[in-house]
């Protein structure tokens, strides 16, 4: 007969495996807060993509940095990818002066106080990171985890 703290162990091994098997370890799957935070942030991702307003280029860079910081590491290094493109992308928009405070006047064809127009210019430089190999694999990436872990739509 085998005593029950010889077999402590091995049912020790199997709750573990099962736990991590179903996505309870380790506060991923589809109930954990960054899925329930990427679900809440994909309607912002979308807005971003399809560049209804500037607001919600502000709005995708704060989601981002939250994502990003908050991803798990199947998807740590895409978010972080994807995070540094979004970033360069708010530090060329604040350097121009624009700002989410501004954001309406400029979108109704005036230049807010502060704007500097030749830096404006140079912003499509800066969405082109967007197109790059490493950010569309990047979001290839984040889309599919979306997809199969937190049974999500999301669009980066």
């Amino acid at each position: 007969m085998t005593s029950a703290l010889a077999k402590t162990p091995a049912a020790i091994a199997s709750a573990v495996l099962i736990a991590v098997l179903s996505g309870c370890g380790g506060g991923e799957g589809a109930n954990s807060a960054y899925c329930k935070d990427l679900s809440t942030s994909a309607p912002t991702f979308a807005a971003f993509r399809t560049g209804d307003t500037l607001g919600d280029i502000f709005k995708a860079v704060q989601a981002s940095h939250h994502l990003a910081a908050e991803a798990p590491d199947q998807v740590k290094k895409d978010w972080k990818v994807l995070d540094a493109a979004m970033t360069v992308i708010d530090h060329g928009l604040r350097d121009a002066g624009l700002k989410p405070s501004n954001l309406d006047e400029y979108q109704a064809g005036k230049i807010p106080e502060g704007v500097k127009i030749e830096k404006l210019q140079g912003l499509s430089a800066k969405f082109l990171r967007l197109d790059r190999p490493e950010f569309r694999n990047a979001s290839k990436a984040i889309a599919q985890h979306a997809r199969d872990v937190c049974k999500v739509t999301f669009e980066s």
